[in-house]
């Protein structure tokens, strides 16, 4: 497969183009508003520009494209000039310095993280090239997208929507749409505590996303909302200052917090918090890649046996590092999803992109700092209403 950009005044000329010189097998990748580059542009209007996948042995044979020509980059001095190049340096040995190795390595990181989404989007997105939607169903996809909801996701929920429609003349698009996410999301799993039981969580999570803060939250609430004898096992001893910041709510909240430097000494943690009705266990933010915590992790899986495990994501993290987040603690199977920060972004395109990726039910969302007001259980409905009828 290979891409080609296009850039036109409306999407019609963009696709009549790629049809014409492309074929018909070409899938549209992605469309957006753009400049164009140089001073001559910079007045006038931006331009649409539209990338499409093609198969270039499906290219009609009048319009065959020279895969191997590749344009000069204007940031490399003397690249619209290879044929001097090659002279100048003809019959000479190349040497390579430590920068310029590490600056191909930056390059090739790059293109790796582009030839990934693309993939991504590729392998969800084996639809036809034209969108013939109805402009309701137009206008929804549009709000989807704006609230960056991944686009192969908002399509097919257009797509599904469409099919419904067609199926049951005079149904509500946005009823239908809102009934799809709705599914998707499925409803809410929040930590349910039975009396006369000791029930033992474990908070997950990459550092950075407030999953400290949102464990303080949670103990404070079934603390002092719901009178639960709540304790905290602190194995997160790397990061400086998070026992600080837990001992500190902790003695605020009259919460006891044992703290926990390798899993053998769990066992004798529990003990000592024998009379909690829940245990809440913090833990450190794992690196991808780093087999040792991993273990760590197993380890703490293997001796507490958690009846509930929550994998803490910020609803502000990109895409690419969402993946590499929920592909990290793959090696967990059963677990919730909490967002958080959710009063950090206006898009709430996320939370919608983490229950798709994820395929876990949500069980919260945190919407600020204060401890212990701002959490509250993962309102569906409330979610899906924000992408589509704000």
């Amino acid at each position: 497969m290979q891409v080609k950009r296009y850039h036109a005044e409306n999407m019609k000329q963009a696709m009549d183009a790629a049809i014409r010189d492309l074929g018909s097998d070409a899938v549209m990748l992605t469309h957006s508003k753009v400049r164009r580059k140089g001073l001559k542009n910079i007045f006038r209007k931006p331009v649409l520009e539209v990338q499409f996948a093609y198969d270039p042995a499906n290219v009609p044979s009048v319009k065959k494209l020279n895969a191997s020509y590749i344009p000069p980059d204007d940031s490399v001095p003397g690249s619209t000039d290879k044929g001097h190049f090659y002279k100048e340096h003809k019959g000479k040995q190349a040497t390579v310095s430590n920068e310029q190795f590490e600056q191909l390595d930056n390059r090739m990181t790059s293109f790796e993280s582009i030839l990934t989404d693309f993939l991504d989007k590729f392998r969800y997105m084996k639809r036809d090239i034209t969108y013939d939607y109805p402009e309701e169903i137009e206008k929804l996809l549009g709000k989807l997208i704006d609230a960056e909801v991944r686009e192969e996701l908002a399509h097919a929920l257009a797509k599904q929507t469409d099919n419904m429609l067609r199926q049951q003349p005079g149904s509500n698009a946005t009823e239908i749409i809102e009934h799809l996410m709705l599914e998707q999301l499925g409803r809410a799993e929040p930590i349910l505590h039975k009396k006369f039981t000791q029930k033992v969580i474990l908070v997950l999570g990459p550092t950075g996303v407030g999953k400290t803060t949102s464990i303080v939250k949670l103990a404070a609430d079934f603390a002092v909302k719901q009178k639960k004898n709540v304790g905290i096992i602190n194995t997160d001893t790397y990061r400086i200052g998070a026992q600080e910041q837990l001992q500190t709510y902790a003695d605020i909240l009259g919460v006891p917090i044992q703290v926990v430097y390798h899993p053998y000494e769990l066992e004798n943690a529990m003990e000592n918090m024998s009379d909690r009705d829940m245990i809440f266990i913090d833990t450190a933010g794992k690196r991808p890649g780093d087999e040792k915590h991993k273990e760590d992790l197993l380890d703490i899986v293997r001796i507490l046996k958690p009846e509930d495990i929550l994998l803490c994501l910020s609803a502000t993290t990109s895409w690419s590092s969402i993946k590499e987040m929920v592909d990290t603690y793959g090696f967990v199977d059963d677990y919730r999803v909490m967002i958080t920060k959710t009063d950090e972004t206006k898009y709430r395109g996320s939370v919608l992109n983490i229950s798709w990726y994820t395929k876990k039910p949500l069980a919260y969302v945190t919407t600020g700092q204060d401890v212990p007001d701002d959490i509250e259980i993962a309102d569906v409905e409330t979610i899906v209403k924000q992408l589509v009828r704000d």
